[in-house]
């Protein structure tokens, strides 16, 4: 238990708070994933989960890709241990990016190609 919990403190650290609690919302929209495939509906936990949460993940995608944008940026103007720092979050950055649209290609396949 303190082992996992010094993990988490120092990815905090090393990432950030916003960042981690960023790629915390990405891990939850990618695990509603599956749920966003049923029927649709406009009423109780339905509309959550097949209305809202399809709704943000392009969101949050963008707002990630920018936040990688970013962090290209200021990874450019800086050198040592803040190039390391910008050059893993980019990475993490990118992997759970990776993760969510493959989670999420199913709907939106579907939405963006009827049938």
């Amino acid at each position: 238990m303190e082992n996992s919990l010094s993990c988490v403190v120092a990815a905090v650290e090393k990432l950030g708070a916003l960042r981690v609690m960023l790629l915390t919302v990405l891990a939850l929209l990618t695990a509603l994933a599956p749920f966003a495939l049923e029927t649709t509906g406009y009423e109780g936990w339905a509309l959550a989960s097949t209305v809202i949460v399809p709704a943000l993940v392009p969101i949050f995608f963008f707002v990630t890709l920018l936040d990688v944008l970013m962090s290209a940026i200021y990874r450019s103007s800086s050198d040592g241990g803040l190039r390391d720092k910008y050059q893993l979050v980019i990475k993490v950055e990118v992997v759970f990016l990776i993760i969510m649209m493959v989670a999420w290609m199913p709907l939106f396949w579907g939405v963006l190609n009827p049938q």
